[in-house]
């Protein structure tokens, strides 16, 4: 079973959380698996609208990196024998005084053409298409369940908004000892770890800027030391908002959460 996820906030986009972003899944999903998509409540026809959107692209997304991995010992094969062939043939009709350089040169770039053309051709194959078009089937034929323990993640984010921003970085930061924000999942710990990790997918894929300053926030949290400078540093970024506190926030909530 196929399980995603929809995080409703407010004033901003919805996080469609799945594992169609994980590639390494792909040979593990069966035509016919089951696609449940869980929610904190009944969602509207524009948040539905908006999932299958996100559940779309997320797939196209996976079956393009899933094709090419697949395709990237003949494709590199191709392109090691279009770099021979090139460099021979012109090295035979190019006559210049700094031998070699031009046609090295020219070479790679007929290599990097043929990399990209062969890519292009691999995810509008067959079996690609094939491929996008049972998962596709699959997301738009989901089951919608609702899960109310989602509600706590969502408040979670809404009042991350409301707080004020520089005590929520010093707190995150551990320049103060006051949590404004504490976090509290009564469902199963089994659940909160995938909602997790398929959260922290999609924000590596979205915004990697933002995962690496999580991950900082974790290490430093660990380590239990004081960093003023990043704190400040991260009210400045929410200042001219550069960055998403709130998810930011939960980002490092559920960390330690599922620990």
């Amino acid at each position: 079973m196929i399980t995603c996820y929809v995080l409703s906030r407010h004033q901003k986009n919805s996080l469609c959380l799945s594992p169609y972003l994980d590639v390494d899944r792909m040979d593990d999903w069966k035509e016919d698996e089951e696609v449940v998509l869980k929610s904190s409540g009944m969602l509207t026809k524009s948040q539905k609208d908006e999932a299958t959107y996100a559940l779309y692209s997320a797939i196209d997304f996976c079956v393009d990196r899933w094709i090419q991995n697949k395709q990237y010992v003949p494709r590199l094969l191709i392109c090691a024998l279009i770099f021979t062939a090139s460099y021979f043939v012109l090295s035979l009709a190019i006559r210049d005084p700094l031998p070699l350089i031009d046609e090295i040169a020219i070479s790679v770039g007929l290599t990097l053409l043929g990399w990209s053309a062969l890519a292009k051709r691999d995810t509008r194959s067959s079996v690609a298409q094939r491929r996008r078009y049972e998962l596709k089937v699959r997301a738009s034929e989901r089951k919608e369940v609702v899960e109310q323990q989602l509600f706590v993640l969502e408040e979670y984010l809404d009042e991350a908004s409301k707080v004020d921003a520089l005590a929520l970085c010093n707190s995150l930061c551990l320049v103060s000892e006051e949590s404004p924000l504490p976090f509290v999942f009564e469902g199963t710990l089994d659940e909160l770890s995938d909602i997790a990790a398929l959260l922290f997918l999609q924000v590596r894929m979205s915004d990697k800027a933002l995962l690496q300053t999580a991950h900082t926030l974790v290490r430093l949290r660990k380590q239990k030391r004081a960093d003023s400078r990043l704190a400040a540093r991260l009210y400045h970024q929410h200042m001219q908002k550069r960055i998403d506190l709130p998810l930011l926030s939960l980002l490092v909530a559920l960390d330690e959460a599922t620990g």
